[in-house]
């Protein structure tokens, strides 16, 4: 905050756009979990100190992973100091039970939800239901709470949702579905809540470098953000140009 990054992004960005700079942490061994809310209100402090001394970010956006319950004083808190200074707060979070959603809804400005990464193993039929079940579930939740929400796309961010796996000494291996084809899925489902104002659209989760190559045999598992497993890297980490053009009028008659 208040470095000359956030201040080129806020420039070069179209007037009106919302700029909410990331913080992204991680919580191994639980080392967030469980804090006083005392605690969890002197963070909130150190972190809405820096949001609201910068002139250039509307709000923030937080990314701490695993995500806990626990954790929800820390963010009302930070709710509670930004927007009395007309700031927003956004957080991203799984699909977790309705009594937690309910909460996280009511502890932030807008909800990312992971539109992916759900535990289907490549299996496409299940990706389009589960999200399909999860949207209506997270849709009901919004309106009850009088919450917004954005839904994270399986593109280059995802985990489980991808088109193979190869890489050094390990031999390539097709999943049998293209990134387009999960990219689309989730497009196509967030439309039919495009109308409802509590659904503000889809995230694009992570933008990666343009000249990270897609084949991961010409390099290794750390170049450009590639994931290991047993060795293997998994595609998607680029955004296909096909992809981007899909993504510039997903929704021709949304709001």
């Amino acid at each position: 905050y208040g470095n000359k990054a956030v201040k080129t992004y806020a420039e070069s960005l179209p007037r009106g756009t919302l700029l909410l700079p990331i913080v992204d942490g991680r919580n191994p061994g639980g080392a967030f979990d469980n804090w006083t809310d005392e605690k969890y209100r002197e963070v909130a402090q150190k972190v809405a100190r820096d949001v609201l001394n910068d002139p250039y970010s509307a709000g923030v956006h937080i990314d701490i992973e695993p995500f806990r319950p626990s954790h929800i004083p820390f963010y009302k808190h930070l709710r509670e100091m930004l927007n009395a200074e007309g700031k927003l707060t956004s957080m991203f979070v799984g699909f977790v039970n309705n009594e937690v959603m309910t909460r996280v809804f009511e502890a932030c400005d807008i909800v990312v939800i992971s539109g992916y990464d759900l535990g289907c193993d490549n299996s496409f039929d299940c990706y389009r239901n589960g999200m399909k079940n999860a949207l209506a579930r997270i849709q009901r939740i919004a309106e009850e709470t009088d919450g917004h929400y954005l839904v994270g796309i399986p593109a280059a961010a995802s985990w489980g949702e991808y088109e193979y796996t190869a890489g050094v000494g390990c031999e390539k291996k097709e999943t049998g579905v293209k990134q387009e084809e999960y990219v689309r899925a989730a497009t196509d489902l967030v439309c039919a809540y495009m109308k409802k104002p509590q659904c503000l659209g889809v995230s694009l989760w992570v933008m990666t470098d343009p000249d990270t190559v897609e084949d991961p045999t010409k390099g290794d598992c750390s170049s450009g953000g590639w994931r290991s497993i047993d060795g293997c890297c998994k595609f998607p980490n680029v955004i296909r140009g096909t992809v981007w053009k899909h993504l510039a009028g997903y929704c021709p008659e949304g709001n």
